[in-house]
Parts: structure tokens; C-alpha cells; sequence
């Protein structure tokens, strides 16, 4: 059998990637299922082999996949909803406002279980390396909405966090540590280069340099992502095949043994793998490039597939979790497109037509745009359909900007080399922006992913070509087909958008106090901040880009305008913002573009109507059904939320609804209660209005 690594980790990969969709004693039941089959393809398929050792890997990755689920996240979630004692190492930390900060631990839970957990406290002086122990309350992660807490920690292997903490202590670490040298460097080197480029350019710089995004601006993450550039933040294989590049050069020069040159070379990767943090995608670029050196050093032939299968395997044998992790997914995908398929294709297209160096350019990330297409989907707003293009103009620009910031690195932040090197990288991250923030204004060459119909594609982009080349046996008729199915995919989801329809959404968005409500049809909105202050800007951003919608014609301050304003002008600058309206009471601080309204006479839009009263309840009338908001507070429970009811027009008018859906409330009531009205308390909702006035509603996750 021929490339075994390649075809093993494959389904391996396929393997895992199944089994998170299942439940933990499912992933038996498969398992066993397809072992099964295995043990018939070697029985009866002897001289196709290759078919049962695929199968095997399949079936052993769910196994593993369920036993890690059962016997190890199992046996840390039990501690869930009580109090722990945690003694271990400080791996992570992060600063946030108001003196607090979030760390993670490695260590033991209460003498008992080895676990990484992380906890928001009060910030100390404690660093990387430093031993710590922390009591208080366990807590599994909840997806929201606003951030899938479980899905992104589990996908790293936390699984608990801690809260109401009741003791911490720490002691300063002073035995030898390379993760702390390696993360004081960092520091060191940020703070180089937040020295001497600009707000703007420093952020993109170590976003480029170290995957640190702490500093960079959500709409500049955004515009970066719609131009097809969103993977240079994350650090991967281009990262580290700069880095290689240019040490291979030097260290061929000095070093003419290979086996010396080969060792001489494992320094550079492992550094710069210490310096960006040791990230998944990060320590699977640095196993790909050590087999592509190595197979160098031993006369062999480097194959991506082989050493992406090796990758694979590593990575996830002991921490299957990983299959989820965006960056560990996206970073197997980009590499399986551009360094399997694409080769595929252009050899197969080459057996019948010649191809020139700009079309081998251009169908390379073609290839990568299509592969990453079902991943992107799972975990990102938009999807950009320029990113071909774009990454022939942008990339070479990053990579020279990786290489002068690998450069001021590798000599230490020292000046003379620092202050031109980083003069210029300020100038190139600001063309980089300019050409992302063109792109990004755009709208027809990215896609919103948040449209049903966008589950639809992603199932023929993986069927469709997949079939096809199976039944042709032509790496170009899957390539062909793989990219009618993105461009009719584009075409449908802009019709989607663009036809007519008389329905109206109304979207409750909560996070903690903050609460707005989203007036939409499939084009345009309306947004009101309930609470008033923005805090709930970042979350109704990510919510109008995932429906596709970049037309407010009205953005309604409810309460506490003179902060929120400013808040909203900087989140919603990519928006066309028709104008705010402001209550009366805030006139000293309107201005020309803000507009002035009384509770009395509310709002009109084409459609509905949006009225307020003295209590801060607010009716969105539709014609056919209205929706009440109020705020509400229970015991125990100090941030004010939002809660709702859908009243249907015929319906006997309810003369205080607060009154009976706390009696609803207190009664269990759930969503779709009785009597046409509907609950909720803490979820963020949609409620669908049809032109015949049928209400519908579901849970936005």
C-alpha cells in the first residue's frame, strides 16, 4: 500500500471529525460497526488491502474518540457545580479591564484528577511558569450566541472554569523555563514594536507575527477576513516556512554536512513554535516541516499528503478534541488543498491542456478556498470569495512583512536594526489595510454565512465533488465541479438576499444587562439598544453580518445615549447607518445626525411600528402580531434582562402582560407557550413574522 501515513491519517481525521457529531456510547456502537466492516474488506478484498486499513483507522478513531469522552473529559465534568481545589502551573493569562485577568492552570483538581482548567480573578503579578492554587466553584462552559464557550475549550482540552473564588495563592516559579523565557521575549518584542509603529500598524504587525489579536480592532479582523487574509493571523505553516526559508539559506551556506544542517535547523523551528505560543496549527506546521527536513537528510522524497497524515496522528491520538479547534481544522484543511489537491488537479488538467505559471497560481488557492469552505462555515460570519485574487497581491506583501518582523526578532528589538525595519513594516501593514478595507466595502465578494440555505452548499461541496471524482477517477472534473458548486453557492445565497418577502424578524440579543432587539427582513434593519451604553454592540455586529444585513435605517438609543454613541460609531462603521434616534430627554447632546424622539409618538418604519412608554417597555407593532419587550429582574439575579411576549392580533388585549408572564414565568412556561404568547429569560431569540401574521420562534445558539 502506497502512502499508508497519508490514507491512515485521512481517515483518521474523518474518523474524529464524525465522531464529535455523536454522542460518547454512539461512537461504540460505530466503531464497532465499522471494524466490522474492516475485518470483511481484509477477508474477502485481499489483494485491495489498503481498503480495510482505511476502514480501521476510521473505526479507531471513534473509539478513541468515545473512550477519551467517557473515561477522561468524564471523569474532570463531574466537578461540575462544585467547590475545587486546583494546584498546578499557570500555562496561559490574558489582562482585562478593571484589574482583572484570566489564567489558565495546569494541574490537579483536588489531589485527584490531572486537568487544565482557566478562572477570572483579580490581576496579580504572577506569570507563565508560575505554580498557583485556587478554591472555588467548578463550572462547566455554555455556547452562547456571543461566543461558544464549550466548543472552543473543549476543542483545547478545558473543560471547567472557576468561579466565586474564595482563595488564590501563588509563588513564583524560578527553576528553568522555556515557555517563560519564550513568553518574556514576546512580550519584549510587542512592546519593540508598539514602540515605534502606530496604533494600527502595531496590531497588525503582532497579529501577523505572533497571532496576538488582543490589540487589533474588530472591524479591521473583519476587513482583513473578507479579504481573504484572515489566515495570516493565525500562525501556520507560512509563518514557519518563512522562518525556514530563511535560516535553510544561511545555515546551507555555513553547514555543509546535512545531518548537522538537518539538527542546526530544529532551532529555529523550535524557537519561533515557543515564541507564537504553541498553538495546534502552530506544532503542526513545526512536525510537517521537521519530516519535510528530515526526509531531506535521509535522501527521501518529502510528500505533504504523508507528513499532513503524520500531523494528523500526532496532534490528536492523545487529544481528540482537537478535531473541532478552528485553527487546527482550517490549518489541515488549507495545507490538504493546496498541498494535495491542487497538485492533483493541475496534473490531471496537464494531461490534456498546458498550463502557464498564472493559472497554476490561481487554481492553487482556488483549491484552498474550497476546501476550507465547510470549515469556515462552522465558525465564522463570513466567507470571502476574492480571497484567490486577493492573495496573490496581499501575501507576498505579509511575507515580507514576517520576514523584517523575524528580523528585528532574531536580533533582539535592538535599535538600529528595529527602527527602520519596523519604519517599513508601518508602511506595508497600512497598504495591506487600505487594499483590505477597498475589498471589504465590497459586499458582492464575500458571502454571509448565517442563511439557511448556506447548510445546503456546504453539503454539496463536500458530495457533489467527492461523487463526481469517484465516479470519473479525474482530480479536474471534481476540481470543475467543486467550483460550479462555490460559484452557484455565491449566486444563490446574493438571490436569497435580494428577493422580495414580506417577512419581519424581530431578534431579542442578550449578554448579561446588555440587550438590543433587531428589526429585519432580509436586507435591512432596525436596531434598538434596550439597555442603552453599547454593550451589546459587538454581539448585534456579528449578528447582522451573519444574515448579510449592512443597512441600519435606524439605530434606536434607548437609554444612556451619550455612551453608547460613541460605542456604535466605532462598531458600526462598516454599516450605512440611515441615522440615530435618541429620546427627548438627551436633546443637550443631539447633534445634527442624531434625531430626537418622544415616547409618546414612537417610530415608524415601512412595516411596523416601534413605540416606547414611561416603564421602558417597548411594542413593536406589526400589523398582524406584536411583540412586547420589557425589562425584568429576578431575585438573586442583580443585571436587568430583557424579557418578551408575542401578542397576536385578535387575541384579547392583555392589560398587564409583565404581570402575567412572570405568573407564566413561574409556571415553567417555555418557548411556544400557550395562548399564543411566547417566554424567554436568558436565550437570545428570533421571532419570525409571516405576512399572514403566523409567529414562529426559535433559539439563536
Amino acid at each position: 500500500m502506497i502512502r499508508k501515513t497519508a490514507y491512515i491519517g485521512l481517515f483518521w481525521f474523518i474518523g474524529l471529525f464524525a465522531a464529535s457529531f455523536l454522542t460518547f456510547r454512539m461512537c461504540f456502537a460505530v466503531s464497532a460497526a465499522a471494524a466490522i466492516a474492516a475485518a470483511a474488506a481484509a477477508l474477502f478484498l485481499r489483494k485491495e488491502i489498503k481498503y480495510a486499513v482505511c476502514l480501521f483507522s476510521f473505526a479507531a478513531a471513534i473509539f478513541v474518540y468515545g473512550a477519551y469522552g467517557i473515561f477522561v473529559y468524564g471523569n474532570i465534568i463531574k466537578y461540575d457545580g462544585t467547590e475545587v481545589e486546583v494546584k498546578g502551573v499557570i500555562t496561559g493569562y490574558a489582562d482585562h479591564s478593571g484589574d482583572k485577568a484570566s489564567y489558565t492552570i495546569k494541574g490537579v483538581i483536588n489531589g485527584d484528577v490531572k486537568a487544565t482548567v482557566t478562572c477570572y480573578a483579580d490581576s496579580i503579578s504572577a506569570n507563565v511558569g508560575d505554580r498557583i492554587s485556587i478554591i472555588g466553584k467548578a463550572a462547566a462552559f455554555r455556547d452562547s450566541f456571543s461566543f461558544p464557550a464549550e466548543s472552543y475549550y473543549k476543542a483545547k482540552n478545558i473543560f471547567l472554569r472557576i468561579n466565586s473564588i474564595k482563595a488564590l495563592n501563588y509563588s513564583e516559579e524560578r527553576k528553568f523555563s522555556l515557555i517563560k523565557i519564550f513568553d518574556r521575549c514576546r512580550e519584549y518584542i510587542v512592546g519593540v514594536i508598539n514602540s515605534i509603529m502606530d496604533d494600527r500598524g502595531q496590531a497588525v504587525m503582532a497579529a501577523m507575527l505572533f497571532g496576538d489579536k488582543s490589540d487589533l480592532e474588530s472591524n479591521d479582523k473583519t476587513l482583513m477576513c473578507r479579504a481573504g487574509i484572515g489566515h495570516i493571523m493565525a500562525v501556520s505553516g507560512v509563518h514557519l516556512a518563512v522562518v525556514c526559508s530563511l535560516f535553510s539559506y544561511i545555515f546551507g551556506a555555513v553547514f555543509r554536512n546535512r545531518y548537522l544542517r538537518f539538527a542546526v535547523m530544529l532551532v529555529p523551528i523550535v524557537c519561533f513554535s515557543l515564541l507564537a505560543g504553541m498553538s495546534v496549527s502552530v506544532i503542526r506546521s513545526a512536525i510537517m516541516i521537521v519530516i519535510v527536513y528530515g526526509s531531506g537528510m535521509f535522501r527521501r522524497r518529502a510528500d505533504t499528503f504523508s507528513s499532513l497524515g503524520t500531523a494528523v496522528l500526532l496532534l490528536t491520538i492523545g487529544s481528540p478534541f482537537s478535531i473541532r479547534d478552528p485553527s487546527f481544522l482550517l490549518s489541515v484543511s488549507g495545507v490538504f488543498g493546496a498541498g494535495v489537491a491542487a497538485p492533483a488537479v493541475i496534473s490531471s488538467i496537464e494531461e490534456k491542456h498546458r498550463l502557464n505559471s498564472f493559472s497554476k497560481m490561481i487554481i492553487v488557492p482556488l483549491c484552498v478556498n474550497f476546501v476550507i469552505f465547510p470549515a469556515s462555515a462552522m465558525f465564522f460570519d463570513e466567507f470571502s470569495v476574492i480571497s484567490p485574487i486577493s492573495n496573490l497581491v496581499l501575501l507576498p506583501i505579509c511575507e515580507i512583512i514576517l520576514i523584517c518582523g523575524i528580523a528585528v526578532t532574531v536580533t533582539g528589538g535592538i535599535g538600529f536594526v528595529a527602527v527602520p525595519v519596523l519604519k517599513i513594516c508601518g508602511y506595508l501593514c497600512g497598504i495591506v489595510m487600505g487594499i483590505s478595507e477597498f475589498i471589504g466595502n465590497i459586499r458582492t465578494l464575500y458571502i454571509p454565512l448565517g442563511s439557511g440555505i448556506i447548510t445546503a452548499a456546504v453539503l454539496l461541496a463536500v458530495m457533489i465533488p467527492i461523487s463526481v471524482y469517484l465516479i470519473c477517477r479525474k482530480a479536474y472534473a471534481a476540481a470543475y465541479s467543486a467550483a460550479a458548486v462555490l460559484a452557484l453557492s455565491v449566486i444563490a445565497v446574493n438571490l436569497y438576499r435580494a428577493f422580495p418577502t414580506d417577512d419581519i424578524s424581530v431578534t431579542v440579543l442578550k449578554n448579561g444587562s446588555a440587550a438590543a432587539a433587531v428589526i429585519h427582513d432580509r436586507k435591512t434593519a432596525c436596531v434598538v439598544d434596550l439597555c442603552g451604553g453599547g454593550d451589546i454592540a459587538p454581539i448585534t455586529v456579528k449578528y447582522l453580518n451573519r444574515n448579510g444585513i449592512y443597512k441600519i435605517n435606524a439605530l434606536i438609543i434607548n437609554s444612556d445615549a451619550n455612551t453608547a454613541i460613541p460605542v456604535y460609531d466605532e462598531k458600526f462603521s462598516l454599516f450605512d447607518v440611515s441615522g440615530y434616534f435618541i429620546p427627548e430627554k438627551y436633546e443637550a447632546f443631539s447633534e445634527d445626525e442624531n434625531v430626537l424622539y418622544s415616547r409618546t409618538s414612537g417610530i415608524e418604519m415601512q412595516g411596523y411600528e416601534i413605540c416606547f412608554d414611561e416603564n421602558e417597555n417597548v411594542l413593536i407593532n406589526c400589523g398582524t402580531a406584536d411583540i412586547i419587550l420589557y425589562p425584568s429582574e429576578f431575585t438573586g439575579n442583580e443585571n436587568e434582562i430583557y424579557s418578551a411576549a408575542v401578542r397576536y392580533s385578535g387575541k384579547k388585549a392583555v392589560s398587564d402582560p409583565k404581570a402575567e408572564i412572570f405568573a407564566a414565568l413561574a409556571s415553567g412556561a417555555e418557548i411556544g407557550d400557550a395562548d399564543g404568547r411566547t417566554v424567554i429569560t436568558e436565550e437570545n431569540v428570533k421571532f419570525k413574522i409571516d405576512g399572514n401574521g403566523n409567529v414562529n420562534a426559535e433559539v439563536i445558539y
